[in-house]
């Protein structure tokens, strides 16, 4: 039954190649675009993913339930796509790489709603069933939040937010490390773990930079705390030259800064994390990291840098980089992680 329908609306397309924030590409094969059409059955709105089940009949006759997973709701927020874009009881039409294990699951890249609207609701994803974008909206905030923030804004201090669909901006992991023979050997052994890459888990350090939703720069004291809407996670950047480190480990290690001009360089070691990337490639506790977050002079812009070192994976240092823009009145959003925003009843 599956086989049928999946021979009746697989497409072979190109990778994009885009590693995703929470990886997907273990369980989804990004070569095989599968299209469905079905009514909305139940949808769940939360990070880090949104998920939603649509039924399905296949060329047997027979209703099946499609499982589809999509971005987080975050994403989704940033692209300007609210909650309620989408109703149950809606007859849809969906597109994005097909299971691997061979499953009525999919990754929506797209979707085409009842009234003809289509929206692309992976950051990377172009049109697939209309010949022009419709889904490039802006989120709204009120006149008084836009004229606070352009307020308070001061230097690096403000929100940052990912330019969405620009490759520069995100993402920031693109593979093609120079790695070890080791690390190589370790990577091709790893397998994904479903319960954990499409579920709540926390980012170590460079990973959590790879970050799509917004970042903040606030003023702690003498020193620097840098917060994501992501895992509401918090990095503390320290300033002040006489601090040392301390002697243990953690996910995102000890960070001290300082100032060059119009550039906050930190530098980062102590990271004790498990992988470099979604991927599999691994990183070792000898890993440090030199990141430059650059401020252009109109304090529109910030460009991030950071240069890697960790011999026992990989060969020589390298750089990795992406930008953030300033867009007044977009805030840093609570994350929530496995909290549904609105879930709807499944359809009698």
């Amino acid at each position: 039954m599956l086989r049928n329908l999946l021979a009746a609306t697989a497409l072979l397309v190109s990778a994009s190649g885009a590693i995703a924030h929470h990886t997907t590409l273990g369980f989804y094969d990004p070569e095989v675009i599968v299209e469905i059409e079905g009514v909305l059955k139940s949808l769940s709105m939360r990070n880090p993913h949104v998920e939603f089940v649509v039924t399905v009949t296949d060329p047997d006759g027979e209703a099946v339930d499609w499982q589809v997973q999509t971005s987080a709701l975050s994403v989704l927020r940033a692209k300007g796509i609210e909650p309620d874009f989408m109703e149950v009881g809606e007859r849809i039409r969906v597109a994005g790489p097909g299971s691997r294990r061979g499953l009525p699951e999919l990754n929506a890249r797209n979707v085409l709603l009842e009234d003809g609207t289509e929206v692309m609701t992976l950051v990377t994803a172009a049109p697939y069933f209309t010949a022009e974008r419709s889904d490039l909206l802006e989120p709204v905030f009120s006149a008084s939040v836009e004229a606070e923030a352009r307020r308070t804004a001061e230097g690096i201090f403000r929100v940052w937010s990912t330019v969405m669909g620009d490759p520069a901006s995100f993402p920031l992991f693109k593979g093609n490390y120079p790695l070890t023979e080791a690390a190589e050997q370790a990577r091709a052994a790893w397998e994904p773990d479903s319960e954990e890459l499409l579920a709540c888990w926390s980012k170590g350090m460079p990973h959590l930079m790879i970050t799509p939703v917004p970042i903040e720069f606030e003023r702690m004291g003498d020193d620097i705390r840098l917060r994501f809407e992501e895992d509401d996670t918090e990095r503390v950047i320290h300033m002040s030259a006489g601090d040392s480190p301390p002697e243990g480990y953690s996910m995102l290690g000890y960070s001290t800064g300082r100032w060059e001009g119009n550039t906050l360089v930190v530098e980062t070691a102590n990271i004790d994390a498990p992988r470099f990337d979604d991927r599999g490639v691994p990183q070792s506790r000898d890993i440090s990291l030199v990141e430059r977050f650059t401020l252009s002079e109109d304090e529109s812009r910030l460009d991030y840098r950071v240069t890697i070192t960790d011999p026992a994976n990989f060969t020589e240092p390298f750089d990795l980089t992406r930008y953030w823009m300033w867009r007044p009145g977009i805030p840093l959003g609570a994350w929530n992680c496995g909290e549904p925003q609105e879930v709807a009843a499944s359809t009698p």
